[in-house]
């Protein structure tokens, strides 16, 4: 696999990252039903990107032997994505086992690993901006802004999905329209890097309609629904297609320029 496993991996680890780092702000204590639920979904998420991503690698044996013959650029974004995303990993995994056998987690251990995961999030948009040759991946504001607007909406729409409460708290709410205004000023301006680049900006369009402002039209009626998980899952899928399209279109620049 090319950019696609590159694709799979930003997308599932942005959104597993995101749903970690909301659960940790809106939940000190987890539900106690099921306190294990999001760690599991998290872990499993993230562990399918992390395979995607070691397709465009060829193996996680080639990845390390890469690492260990002196061929590794530890100054490059990827690189530190790549250590940071593994940290992230091995983080949340101790959490789903710790609340697994003793049906909670520290709340100091879930705050370490929520703001690694927000490390994680920063760096998969700036891992692209040292890239050289393709004006759009170095444009720095357009790239880190929508890739961490992307995972904190499409996070948040996840954890809303998989808590009781989905957007019925106000607070879920206003984070959900800073989540998608943040999506939208970056996906505003990768529009405009395409624009500037000479490249057609209907998919990044599409996406700006499918994801920011229709999730903020559910938002904003969702204290009226008789439904809160159907709004709470509309939002979720909106935000992932949305997303997707907008990625998808900005690894496409690379078979462009």
């Amino acid at each position: 696999m090319g950019l696609e496993s590159l694709f799979a991996f930003t997308m599932l680890g942005g959104l597993a990252a995101g749903a970690y780092v909301f659960e940790t702000v809106l939940r000190k204590t987890r539900e106690s039903a099921r306190p294990w639920l999001v760690p599991l979904v998290v872990v499993v998420l993230f562990a399918a990107g992390l395979i995607a991503a070691a397709t465009h690698v060829h193996s996680f044996a080639h990845a390390f032997d890469s690492l260990f013959s002196g061929t590794v650029n530890f100054g490059a974004g990827m690189v530190h994505e790549v250590a940071v995303s593994g940290l992230f990993f091995v983080l949340a995994l101790i959490d789903l086992i710790v609340v697994a056998v003793k049906k909670s987690t520290p709340y100091a251990l879930r705050v370490v690993t929520a703001v690694v995961a927000l490390v994680c999030i920063v760096l998969m948009g700036v891992a692209y901006i040292d890239i050289l040759g393709n004006s759009v991946w170095c444009n720095a504001p357009a790239t880190v802004v929508s890739f961490v607007g992307g995972g904190l909406a499409m996070g948040l729409a996840l954890f809303a999905v998989l808590d009781s409460e989905g957007f019925g708290t106000g607070i879920s709410r206003v984070l959900g329209l800073v989540a998608n205004l943040v999506l939208a000023v970056g996906i505003a301006l990768e529009i405009m890097a395409f624009s500037e680049a000479g490249l057609d900006t209907m998919m990044q369009i599409a996406a700006l309609i499918i994801a920011p402002v229709a999730s903020c039209v559910l938002l904003g009626v969702a204290t009226k629904a008789t439904n809160a998980r159907a709004v709470a899952i509309a939002i979720c899928v909106l935000s992932i297609v949305g997303v997707a399209l907008s990625r998808w279109a900005f690894y496409a620049t690379s078979a462009m320029m």
